[in-house]
């Protein structure tokens, strides 16, 4: 009886993936999109593997889509998703893919079961699922603020500053140390 505790215990807890994507935009501010056959549009990406950090995953899975060395600019939105019942918990995550000057409009990975389309902006939440559309609001909005935005299930949190702390030392001056961290 306790083992069987333990295993649902222990299955609860490691039931969480973790998915990584990268907002690509052109200058004229269309963002590209893919789908595998006849599935949902979504950004590039997907989840990341065992020992890759979420940075390195959206890196990879970029190159992938677009077939040559690319890389990823700074976190743009982190959403925690609670899973329901028997469905895992997920974080995913959205960087900064920068802009690509391109006059493409779409084209087909290869094999011909990927897909992929520049969408104008203003048609993405048509075209995206629900989280997806969600993501890009908040990604483009911290593009614009120049800041991240923390999701919980598809909301945002409002984190408010938090006041700094009164200056105390907790560790006697050090030679050489002392400035390391501006203090």
């Amino acid at each position: 009886m306790a083992a069987q505790g333990l295993s649902g215990f222990y299955g609860s807890v490691f039931k969480r993936s973790t998915v990584a994507f990268v907002l690509i935009r052109t200058s004229d501010w269309r963002i590209l999109t893919l789908r595998t056959g006849a599935g949902d549009w979504e950004f590039p990406g997907g989840v990341v593997k065992g020992s890759e950090d979420p940075r390195s995953a959206a890196r990879r899975m970029a190159r992938e889509a677009l077939g040559f060395q690319f890389d990823v600019g700074r976190l743009l939105v982190m959403d925690c998703v609670q899973g329901n019942a028997g469905q895992g918990d997920s974080i995913a995550f959205v960087f900064d893919g920068g802009t690509l000057a391109t006059s493409v409009t779409g084209f087909t990975g290869a094999g011909g079961e990927r897909e992929a389309r520049f969408f104008p902006v203003g048609e993405c939440p048509d075209v995206l699922g629900g989280s997806s559309a969600v993501r890009l609001g908040a990604a483009l909005e911290a593009l614009e603020l120049g800041t991240m935005t923390e999701l919980v299930n598809g909301r945002q949190v409002s984190g408010e500053p938090l006041a700094p702390p009164a200056s105390q030392r907790m560790m006697p001056p050090v030679d050489g140390f002392s400035g390391v961290l501006g203090r």
